[in-house]
């Protein structure tokens, strides 16, 4: 891949064409999503920005996509959490944004809070926050570039239940709307006063390729978040960009206007520079300068991957609670491993920021294969469907699939004789509908994942068992 100073110099090497000719202006989006507080990765994001804005040749918007927060304890629990990368993001110059599920984590009041803090508009087609804190946010903005009006429009995926992927609680008093909803509303009004139409869209890029795309057909360009995935593309004649989560790469579009109408546009995902800007490399210095999280707690004897850390969160929580049972959800498994060696508390927020809790309850044979072969073949969260994503403790299980790659049955290693089970299963499992079984009372609950990780860490060296206990297999037998 070209180096992202090279691309950019090749990407603005055009000039304003002489005014006796067609009147020709160019326009560099860069755009993120679901940085999820990712820090130590601004640096180079500044240097990019920076080598953006030197050039004279194009007007230059940096966007958002969303989930900006949920990731880095340094941000989340800062004393105003979620403050350090606005902070950062005025800094770096950021012109509009939308929101993501993960906004909503710490509630309507620290996002209001958040939305304060921002010096860029945050958008929202797709909501009514009715009488809630939340202030209602614009559906739409739109910026000038020299003589081009370029409009930002925002949706956020509401496929879980009706509204962002989270806990019913947080959402009480507000409503959702569909994108077909959203681009029946709002997208002729918005294409009739811009010349360069984007869509911040936090949707999914499958849906961002199919339901998005055909609601804005009006639309030049949709800047896509939620599924963390490298795509340049287009969907009809709308152009698609997101580049991967954490700024582990963005998008970069290069648009040119001749005469108030797009007459090229290009996309790419790039990697960020290397060299990272020295005054933001300090800032974040400072904001990790918390010796609570960074000292080590305790220490791992070889490499766990993020199937082994999904197995010490989901055998703990068995043990605590006391149960015949353990399941926890691998989309809770916020890291992707850690190395052998020592661990902070920080390491541990990092790999479960949620603040979630196991429940205790009692499940059948019955109970537990719905709950695996519902979820396996969810057809509205694509994104985690047709996958082990139930990690469990005290079994393990094969999930049988048909011809289609659909799950038709489960087999459980060793085979389940009991009646009913006493389970500990995650608090987000138990209480979102994405989830679909028969749930049954709960008894109790255990206290937060971090709090008994870090017990059990803090009692001596732990090695972790990478082996994976759910597979899948074509056949019913």
């Amino acid at each position: 891949m070209r180096t992202t100073r090279i691309l950019l110099t090749a990407l603005l090497s055009m000039t304003l064409l002489a005014s006796c000719g067609p009147r020709t202006e160019k326009v560099i989006i860069i755009s993120t999503s679901d940085i999820h507080s990712k820090l130590d990765m601004l640096p180079g994001l500044a240097t990019l920005i920076d080598e953006a804005h030197a050039q004279d040749t194009a007007q230059v918007f940096v966007v958002d996509a969303g989930d900006r927060w949920t990731g880095d304890p340094f941000v989340d629990m800062a004393p105003h959490a979620g403050r350090p990368i606005i902070e950062q993001m005025n800094r770096l110059g950021y012109d509009v944004a939308t929101y993501g599920n993960h906004e909503f984590d710490m509630g309507l009041d620290t996002l209001q809070l958040r939305a304060e803090d921002a010096k860029f508009p945050i958008v929202l087609a797709n909501v009514n926050t009715g009488t809630t804190v939340w202030k209602q946010p614009k559906p739409y903005v739109i910026k000038r570039a020299g003589g081009v009006r370029v409009g930002f429009l925002g949706l956020v995926t509401n496929y879980a239940g009706g509204h962002p992927d989270g806990d019913d609680a947080i959402f009480e008093g507000t409503e959702f709307f569909s994108p077909e909803w959203a681009g029946e509303r709002y997208g002729k009004e918005l294409r009739e006063r811009c010349d360069l139409m984007v869509i911040l869209s936090h949707c999914g890029l499958d849906r961002d390729t199919t339901n998005v795309a055909s609601a804005f057909p009006m639309a030049d360009l949709i800047v896509s978040g939620h599924t963390h995935e490298k795509y340049s593309g287009k969907a009809g004649s709308v152009a698609v960009v997101q580049g991967l989560n954490k700024l582990r790469a963005v998008g970069l579009t290069t648009a040119t206007i001749t005469n108030g109408k797009v007459s090229d546009l290009k996309t790419e995902y790039i990697t960020l520079p290397e060299e990272g800007k020295e005054s933001v490399k300090e800032e974040v210095a400072e904001y990790r300068n918390v010796p609570y999280l960074t000292e080590p707690i305790g220490t791992l004897t070889t490499d766990a991957t993020k199937m082994g850390l999904a197995h010490l969160m989901a055998d703990e929580g068995r043990k605590v609670a006391a149960t015949d049972l353990a399941f926890y959800h691998v989309g809770g498994t916020r890291l992707a491993g850690l190395p052998a060696g020592d661990v902070s508390r920080g390491d541990i927020y990092e790999l479960e920021p949620f603040k979630s809790f196991l429940v205790i309850t009692t499940m059948t044979l019955a109970d537990i294969k719905e709950m695996i072969i519902n979820k396996f073949n969810d057809t509205t969260n694509q994104k985690e469907s047709h996958r082990v994503d139930l990690i469990p403790s005290g079994l393990t299980y094969t999930i049988l699939t048909n011809s289609k790659g659909d799950a038709v049955d489960v087999r459980f290693r060793p085979e389940v004789h009991k009646e009913l089970y006493t389970v500990a299963i995650a608090d987000y499992v138990y209480g979102n509908k994405v989830y679909a079984y028969t749930r049954r009372a709960a008894d109790g609950t255990t206290e937060q994942v971090t709090d008994y990780l870090i017990k059990r860490l803090s009692q001596g060296p732990y090695t972790p068992n990478n082996t994976p206990r759910g597979e899948i297999k074509i056949g019913t037998k």
